[in-house]
């Protein structure tokens, strides 16, 4: 062990963070061929029918410049063959949508960032390029959020029941209902329960007033259980829907909107007049 007479080798002057080292995207040009040769509908041998164009799909560590063989059933007795049927490997489907940029890896991480772990939008687009070195914009951002919300509101759908059973094991169920981002006039609104951590309902509410949150709570309410206690923010529609509807219902003010809104009401002035000294001084 080395003996020191001092700690200043050791320590910075001034704080400066390391560069984060932005992960080096990795290029693939694939072709996805089919796998099955046989046709599903009469048993005969599929034959090639084309290439297609080059396609960017943007995983969350590979840019695949992607080509899809087609192929298709000449047996003209074949209803493949007469409904002009095109054959292609299935599990494209299972990683990608149609014309969309991104994978679905990117997709369900932006839905998860959002919804599960209240990142903004801008906060995504950072996240993406900082973790992964993905390029993404805002309006991107915005886009594959509200489809992941739409595959989310489906397997809730299709899975309601069995996350219900799930929810009915559990000692108690405490749901927090978020306000997250807000889209021009409509916001964003998130019901979680907080012991299991499962995303219940997601919906972009425009007129967020007491009857409109409650017939939003209400019908997860009446699809999950009525919950044991609540935590939310401030929000007026939401407060009011509580007060009216659920007034027996336990509802906790949300530590850490009430912590963010006490930073910002205490440090708004200082982080103002430590921006403009900054921009004073780079001038």
């Amino acid at each position: 062990m080395e003996k020191v007479g001092t700690l200043k080798n050791y320590l910075k002057d001034e704080f400066i963070p390391e560069p984060k080292q932005i992960p080096k995207r990795i290029n693939k040009e694939l072709i996805l061929d089919l796998e099955e040769n046989a046709c599903p509908f009469c048993g005969k041998p599929l034959h090639y029918y084309y290439l297609s164009t080059e396609r960017m799909l943007v995983t969350l560590k590979y840019d695949l410049e992607l080509r899809v063989v087609y192929k298709r059933c000449v047996n003209e007795e074949c209803i493949a063959c007469v409904s002009k049927r095109k054959f292609y490997n299935e599990s494209l489907d299972l990683h990608a949508l149609p014309k969309k940029k991104f994978a679905l890896d990117v997709i369900f991480l932006i839905g998860y960032l959002i919804y599960q772990q209240d990142y903004t939008e801008v906060e995504v687009v950072s996240y993406l390029w900082e973790e992964h070195g993905i390029i993404i914009s805002q309006t991107s951002v915005n886009c594959y959020k509200r489809i992941s919300q739409a595959l989310g509101e489906a397997l809730l759908a299709e899975n309601a029941d069995k996350i219900k059973r799930n929810l009915d094991k559990l000692p108690l169920r405490v749901y927090s209902i978020d306000g997250l981002t807000s889209n021009k006039s409509k916001t964003l609104f998130v019901i979680r329960d907080l012991i299991s951590g499962t995303v219940l309902a997601s919906a972009l509410i425009e007129n967020h007033d007491t009857e409109t949150m409650h017939d939003f709570m209400e019908k997860v309410f009446h699809t999950f259980g009525t919950p044991d206690a609540m935590v939310g923010d401030g929000e007026r529609g939401l407060i009011g829907a509580v007060r009216k509807y659920y007034s027996h219902i336990p509802y906790q003010y949300c530590q850490r909107h009430f912590l963010d809104n006490l930073g910002k009401a205490l440090m708004e002035d200082l982080y103002k007049a430590s921006k403009k000294n900054s921009l004073e001084r780079a001038l």
